[in-house]
């Protein structure tokens, strides 16, 4: 595969929603593990709880996909505990996540006007 090909956000289209969230997550700021899976969970109202396994696993993914960045180690200045590891979302993660909205976008409105025309003929 050239590196174009590699670099082209669609190969990677659909996201796994807990891909897509952690995405959405990263987009804001970059953040360690523990804050991303605190935050999907707020954001979603507790819908996606991501155990630590499924977080660093889809982690994993998107680090070797370039999807995402490793933004190094960073002590936490409020609680004075150990560092975390940092990650951030790449150029490449920011167009995904972007198209991704589309895309959702479309499949919601395309299944809307089917819902629509359902109840119109029934």
């Amino acid at each position: 595969m050239s590196e174009t090909e590699n670099r082209d956000p669609r190969r990677h289209l659909p996201l796994h929603p807990n891909d897509f969230e952690i995405l959405l997550s990263l987009n804001e700021s970059e953040k360690h593990g523990y804050r991303i899976i605190r935050d999907i969970e707020q954001r979603t109202e507790g819908a996606i709880r991501l155990g630590t396994s499924t977080l660093y696993a889809a982690i994993r993914r998107l680090l070797a996909a370039g999807i995402l960045e490793d933004a190094g180690d960073k002590a936490l200045e409020a609680s004075g505990g150990p560092p975390r590891r940092y990650y951030r979302i790449s150029d490449l993660g920011s167009e995904l996540l972007r198209l991704e909205a589309l895309r959702l976008q479309e499949v919601a409105a395309a299944a809307r006007k089917r819902i629509l025309e359902t109840e119109a003929s029934g």
